[in-house]
């Protein structure tokens, strides 16, 4: 007899829902790190071009105002990049949320699937160890009712040669 779980359909499902919610939050993952490094590199460069602005040497106006503007620019794309980490990571919190919620529905699902598994194991293992002792008490009871004879030639009356 073959094991047969009546949801196993539904612990598809439910791995299929799972793995989906995974792949979105992995995504969503990656863009805050993406987020994360673009703002680790504008940093860089911003304190890199500040430095250069404030070095003792002097510059031309053009060239200072030109600075400044790209300062900034620069500052106005970090608060934006900022903005936009922030608003991943409230998504990333929301998918990490619905990713463990599929993860609980998924186990839920296993836990029955694999207790329903053992429970079959242990009926089968049950009716084997049934059919082993109706056979050996068939043989018992055969065995009791027709009393074989050991050796034909030790036999009473019998001739040896």
């Amino acid at each position: 007899m073959r094991f047969h779980f009546t949801l196993e359909g539904l612990l598809r499902v439910r791995k299929l829902l799972e793995d989906q919610a995974r792949e979105r939050l992995e995504e969503s993952m990656m863009r805050v790190s993406a987020l994360e490094h673009r703002l680790a590199e504008a940093a860089e460069w911003s304190r890199q071009t500040a430095d250069s602005y404030a070095s003792p040497k002097a510059l031309p106006a053009i060239e200072m105002h030109f600075i400044e503007s790209v300062l900034r620019q620069t500052r106005e794309a970090i608060a934006q990049c900022q903005r936009q980490k922030l608003a991943e990571e409230q998504r990333a919190a929301q998918l990490r949320a619905a990713y463990l919620q599929a993860r609980r529905e998924r186990k839920t699902v296993s836990t029955l699937h694999d207790n329903a598994l053992r429970q079959f194991q242990i009926e089968q293992s049950r009716r084997q160890q049934a059919e082993m002792d109706d056979h050996f008490l068939g043989k018992l009871l055969h065995s009791r009712h027709h009393p074989q004879q050991d050796d034909v030639g030790d036999a009473p009356g019998a001739q040896s040669t």
